[in-house]
């Protein structure tokens, strides 16, 4: 019975943190957030890997 029980909260965890991922995802698509516009590591990272690229 315990191990069922670790499983059922395993994977409301997992479902909760992939729900959390898929929320963040959608809101980047949508455009630039409110941090871009102050120099946020996100940012920093993103013009770096630019540089690096090409």
């Amino acid at each position: 019975m315990s191990i069922f029980t670790n499983i059922i909260i395993a994977l409301i965890i997992i479902s909760f943190a992939g729900y959390e991922i898929y929320k963040v995802a959608q809101k980047s698509k949508k455009g630039k957030c409110a941090a871009c516009d102050y120099k946020c590591e996100a940012k920093m990272m993103a013009e770096r890997a630019k540089r690096q690229n090409g």
